[in-house]
């Protein structure tokens, strides 16, 4: 049985309080009654949550915002001199001990929180001392996949994400095409992995192949603005990053598209919608 993990586990015993819940080593955990079914009967299988509470495994059928070894922004639910209690969407407090706190948690406040497991007292634990742009081995994804991130916060470089929960990255600066808050969450790409490891994330596709959702972005901004768009090739990168979030690469690129495709008419100093007859 592997604490802080979901997983499926066979119904072995039935008692007032609840069922005992066995994997196939014959190791339990406690599901508590408000958890169980009342159909439940001794045989069945059930996909669970395992945790730990005084010593003891336990399961939920809740699901946690974080799994041993990844990340999730927590709201801390009390603050103690000895670290401070997260609420990560069970029933049970996830403990953040004071020497695993970058900086002291404040009660009520959000926080980026790594769930691992402390090897010296083998427990459940989390943290938000971790380190920043690490490197990895036989990464799940390659370039171009799109991927959930969550903003971290800012560096001399741009922006660290977490990536679909395990794993931290870079976004550079000169990617970054919105205004960006920490804690907030973003759909990225990969754009590239590095031979040493690291990765770096794009919040827009990359090439030609993917042009087709920034033309779709401007031919919205058209409708909205009655047709026309004061941008154009010649404009400011600024410019187009404040109205459209995207670069001028890529803007370039989609409304060279529409204009071909006689959706868009360019001018000096602006764009207008082409508007279709029946």
């Amino acid at each position: 049985m592997i604490p802080g993990k979901t997983q499926i586990l066979k119904i072995a015993e039935k008692n007032y309080s609840g069922l005992f819940l066995e994997d196939e080593n014959g190791e339990r955990a406690f599901l508590p009654k408000i958890f169980a079914s009342e159909s439940a009967e001794i045989g069945d299988e059930m996909e669970v949550f395992v945790y730990q509470d005084d010593d003891k495994l336990k399961a939920t059928t809740e699901k946690p915002n974080a799994e041993v070894g990844e990340f999730a922004v927590m709201s801390c639910v009390q603050s103690l001199p000895s670290g401070a209690f997260m609420d990560w969407g069970i029933i049970k407090d996830l403990f953040v001990p004071y020497k695993q706190q970058k900086q002291k948690i404040i009660e009520g406040r959000r926080y980026l929180v790594h769930v691992f497991v402390d090897e010296t007292l083998g427990l459940i634990t989390g943290t938000t001392t971790f380190k920043r742009n690490p490197t990895y081995e036989d990464l799940p994804f390659r370039v171009g996949d799109k991927v959930n991130l969550i903003i971290m916060g800012e560096s001399e470089l741009g922006w660290n994400v977490v990536i679909n929960k395990k794993y931290i990255g870079l976004v550079y600066a000169s990617d970054v095409y919105k205004k960006l808050f920490p804690l907030s969450e973003e759909t990225g790409y990969i754009k590239t992995i590095r031979e040493d490891g690291k990765i770096d994330v794009s919040l827009q596709p990359q090439g030609y192949e993917n042009i087709d959702e920034f033309q779709q972005i401007i031919l919205q901004k058209l409708k909205e603005n009655y047709g026309v768009l004061y941008l154009s090739d010649k404009s400011e990168p600024d410019e187009i990053k404040d109205e459209l979030q995207m670069s001028k690469k890529n803007f370039k690129k989609a409304i060279g598209g529409l204009y071909r495709d006689k959706k868009i008419e360019i001018f000096e100093d602006k764009i207008r919608l082409i508007e279709e007859t029946e």
